[in-house]
Order: C-alpha cells, then sequence, then structure tokens
C-alpha cells in the first residue's frame, strides 16, 4: 500500500495516511488510560513531570498537518488531529477545575472525558476504514459497539456520570448518522474543504497551546494543589537543609550510643506514623472527592478523617518521647560530633512537619466544607507525603558522611532504612493529578 494521492482526488474523500492513524491510535489509547488511572501509575508521568511532551505533540501535528494538506489529504485526517490538541488541555486538568463549584468541575471534567473516549474510537474506525474501506453503515455500527463497549470501562474506573455520557454520545452518533437531512451533511468540495479543514487545524493549535499556557502560568495556580511547596510564591517555606551545619569530621562511636540510636530510629517511627496518617486521609479524601466528582460509590473508611487525626496525635505523642531521648543522647556529645549534627537535624524536621500538620488539619477542615473543596484537601496531605520522604531523603544525603561511616552503623542504619521506606512510600506519587 502507498500514502500516495491520485491527483484530483476528492480532499473529503482521501484516506489518511496509515503512519497518523498508528501514531494517533498510540496517543488515544494512552491518553484514555491516564484518564482513568490512580495517580500511582507511573504513566502519569506523561500527563505531569512530563506535560511539556504535549507541545511537543502539538508541533508535531501541525507540521504533519501542513504537509497533509499540500497533499489534499487534511480533510479526510481532521478526526485524527483531536487527540494532539488535546493533550496540552488535559494536563491542565486541575488548573481547569480549581475553585469552581463541584457542578462545573463535573461538566468539564465530562466534557473532557468523552473526548478523550471518543479518540479511540475514532481512531480504530479510521484504521477498519483504511484497511477493509467497508460501507458507511459498517462504519456506524462500528462506532456504536465501540462506544458501547467503553461503557464497562466507565463503570470499572469512572462512575454514573461517565456511564450517562457515553449513553448520549451512542444516541448522538445514532442521530447523526440516520437522521441528518442530506443537506446538513459536510460539504464535497475539494477545495473548500481543504482549506478549512486548515484552518481548523490551524485554530485548534492556537487555542490548545493557549490554554495549556494560559492555565499553566495563571495566577495563584500551581498544579491544583494548596500545598506550600508547589506555590512559587512560598519558594523557601519548608524546612531548611542549611539550619545545622554539616559535620566535616569521621564518626566515632559513642559511649551512649544506645541513646543515641534510640533517638534516630524513634524520629524515624514518628515520621512513618505521621505519613500513615497522611496517607489515611489522603486516600479517603481522593476517593470521596471522586465520589462527588464521578457519582462513584468507592468504600471509605468510617470516620476517616477522625481515624487519619487519631494516627497523627499518636505520632506526635511518639515524636514527644523521641525530642526526650534526643535531649538525653545530646548531653554527653561535643557539638561538632557528626552524630550530634544528625540529631539535630533530624530532632528540627521532625518539629517542622509536626507543626505543619497542624496547618493541614487547619486548612483540612475549611475544604471539606464543600465538594469541590475535597480536591484540595486530598491534595494537601497528598502533596505533604510525597514532600515529607523528599526532604528526608535530601536530609539523609547531606548527613551521608556519616550514615556510611561503618564505624557508627549500629547506631544509625535502623533509622537510614525507615527513612528511605519513608520516601519510598510516596516516591512514584504524582501530586495534584
Amino acid at each position: 500500500m502507498t500514502d500516495a494521492v491520485v491527483t484530483g482526488t476528492p480532499a473529503a474523500t482521501a484516506r489518511p495516511p496509515l503512519w497518523l492513524v498508528l501514531a494517533t491510535a498510540a496517543m488515544a489509547i494512552v491518553l484514555l488510560v491516564m484518564s482513568i488511572t490512580e495517580t500511582s501509575f507511573k504513566g502519569q508521568f506523561l500527563i505531569d513531570q512530563g506535560e511539556s511532551l504535549s507541545l511537543v505533540g502539538l508541533a508535531f501535528i501541525l507540521i504533519a498537518g501542513f504537509y497533509l494538506h499540500r497533499r489534499d489529504q487534511l480533510a479526510a485526517s481532521l478526526p485524527l488531529v483531536v487527540p494532539w490538541l488535546l493533550y496540552p488541555v488535559i494536563t491542565q486538568g486541575d488548573q481547569i477545575i480549581d475553585n469552581l463549584s463541584i457542578t462545573w468541575m463535573r461538566i468539564i471534567v465530562h466534557v473532557l472525558l468523552a473526548a478523550i473516549f471518543a479518540a479511540p474510537v475514532a481512531v480504530i474506525v479510521f484504521g477498519v476504514k483504511w484497511v477493509a474501506a467497508p460501507s458507511r453503515r459498517t462504519l456506524i455500527t462500528l462506532t456504536l459497539a465501540l462506544l458501547v463497549a467503553e461503557l464497562w470501562i466507565a463503570y470499572e474506573f469512572l462512575g454514573l456520570l461517565m456511564i450517562g455520557t457515553l449513553l448520549a454520545m451512542i444516541v448522538g452518533v445514532g442521530l447523526g448518522a440516520w437522521g441528518l437531512p442530506a443537506k446538513f451533511r459536510l460539504s464535497r468540495k475539494p477545495q473548500a474543504a481543504s482549506r478549512a479543514a486548515w484552518w481548523t487545524l490551524v485554530i485548534g493549535v492556537i487555542v490548545s497551546g493557549a490554554l495549556y499556557l494560559g492555565f499553566k502560568n495563571r495566577p495563584g495556580a500551581y498544579q491544583g494543589s494548596p500545598s506550600y511547596y508547589m506555590d512559587p510564591s512560598q519558594t523557601g517555606a519548608g524546612y531548611s537543609l542549611a539550619t545545622v551545619p554539616p559535620a566535616t569530621t569521621p564518626a566515632a562511636m559513642p559511649a551512649n550510643a544506645d541513646a543515641v540510636r534510640s533517638a534516630l530510629t524513634r524520629y524515624a517511627d514518628s515520621l512513618q506514623l505521621l505519613l500513615d496518617g497522611y496517607y489515611v486521609l489522603d486516600r479517603n479524601y481522593n476517593y470521596h472527592f471522586h465520589n462527588e466528582l464521578f457519582l462513584q460509590s468507592t468504600p471509605l473508611l468510617t470516620d476517616y478523617r477522625r481515624a487519619g487525626l487519631a494516627t497523627i496525635e499518636d505520632a506526635n505523642r511518639l515524636r514527644g518521647e523521641a525530642d526526650a531521648a534526643a535531649a538525653a543522647a545530646l548531653t554527653p556529645l561535643p557539638p561538632g560530633d557528626p552524630l550530634a549534627a544528625l540529631v539535630r537535624d533530624v530532632q528540627g524536621y521532625a518539629a517542622f512537619n509536626f507543626q505543619r500538620a497542624a496547618t493541614l488539619e487547619r486548612m483540612s477542615a475549611q475544604f471539606e466544607t464543600t465538594k469541590a473543596g475535597l480536591q484540595h484537601a486530598t491534595h494537601i496531605y497528598e502533596g505533604e507525603g510525597k514532600y515529607l520522604g523528599v526532604q528526608l531523603a535530601a536530609l539523609l544525603g547531606k548527613h551521608r558522611m556519616v550514615l556510611n561511616d561503618p564505624a557508627v552503623a549500629l547506631v544509625v542504619n535502623e533509622f537510614a532504612a525507615k527513612s528511605r521506606a519513608i520516601h519510598d512510600r510516596y516516591a512514584n506519587r504524582i501530586v495534584g493529578f
């Protein structure tokens, strides 16, 4: 087979090239998978941390569109353009629905999901048309069958509103296929169709890029999360690793080794328990929000807010025990001792995080007063859980000389292992999606 177009072939009836069908099929499937998977799915990199890739896709489809326009294939290929235009927009999904009511959130999200669900259907239909050139009725039947099949995806991963959206799409396809008068169907005039397709693509690229840049750089918008560390206006609001200077001399096994080890281990246990509380609140606020947004029925932990906050209170009590152990451990150690520097830094980091926990409790209480605010409640605990581990890993890196010193391995190894586990808990989590 060849992508060549016979001279004089009407633009409206020319086939889209196979390479565009295959490339768009991959794009459409990725978008659908990203829209229904949770934030722990590693592929979410493509929609958040790697969101600039969407602009590469936008440039690709503009260049490809110009090439197809010159070959009178763009009009026939125009439906395949949609996923490429959609990708930059959905990377800013949280920013788009930030600060809206739950009703407007539902409307916007399901309009985007309708396009995401339609994209793979359109690509499959175009692929079948490319290979077999079936009748129009067969293509319509295939379209309806694929939309019906997607009802299972909506039921399994989303909710009643998406099921209703797909049913409306199915009815719309049926009515459009069999009930639309011929005079309202697309023009078959080659030159008019070709020009219209080109300007549709150009305008689409401009609008898509403008929405991406506009929402990404909107004042006060930072990935949909109210967490301080994602807010450009609060740079440096986290725990300062410069507070305690790192030691520059080798460590030695102290006489009170058990006391130092106990203090460090208790701090690690308190931070682990704090993270457990954050996880309860993060996941349940997340499920609660999605139950409201999609009309899902995901079970929630009974009185999950009280359970999460109770866990955080237990963690704070354990932190108090760690503070007492640290005071006893530090007394015999000289000020410049590497273990003393590590204990003081960990002590300061724990104090900072438990101060943050009290702030998050006040913020989430305000957020949960509205259904839309549940989105922010889940994001602050999700974000705080991730950043707790990120900064703890940085703290370990700062004190790596003492942590890697075989002379004090029995003192620091348990603390280091537990701290790495805290970091790993949220390491693959993308915040604010």
